[in-house]
């Protein structure tokens, strides 16, 4: 299923937690073809290791995670690293103990079940489509020009 099959979705908390999302304070972010979902990730991902520095292990699992988006968004992606990234996510929303905790995974794991061709862009072919990820931009301007 595609996210655009979910804009009707009802807005409760049941609802959203079936998609794999979460009732935050009220607010939606809607997003377009200009919008890099591994950058989407990246950024939110930085957002909580940056509020989880008093969760010591929960911390540095979402670093792990920021490095791994990091590697993908400036072309330095493998599969491995792509599968040590969901498996990690899976990890740090399995055995948190706290909510924060729990839905810390869930941008990277919603960005990579229903945008997971824009990961293997990155990867594979070292494309960021929305032309966000200013590395890879870069990389394939320097390949071009050869």
């Amino acid at each position: 299923m595609h996210p655009i099959e979910k804009f009707n979705l009802p807005i409760d908390y049941d609802s959203l937690s079936a998609a794999g999302s979460i009732m935050g304070s009220g607010g939606m972010i809607v997003m377009d073809e200009r919008t890099c979902m591994v950058d989407v990730a990246k950024y939110f991902t930085h957002f909580l290791k940056m509020s989880l520095r008093k969760v010591f292990r929960l911390q540095k699992r979402t670093q792990r995670m920021y490095e791994l988006l990091e590697d993908i968004s400036m072309g330095l992606g493998t599969i491995e690293k792509l599968d040590l990234l969901e498996e990690l996510a899976h990890v740090v929303k399995d055995t948190s103990m706290c909510g924060l905790g729990q839905t810390a995974a869930n941008p990277v794991l919603s960005t990579i079940k229903y945008y997971r061709h824009e990961y293997l862009e990155h990867i594979n072919n070292k494309k960021c489509r929305a032309g966000v990820c200013r590395d890879l931009v870069g990389l394939r301007v320097r390949q071009l020009v050869r």
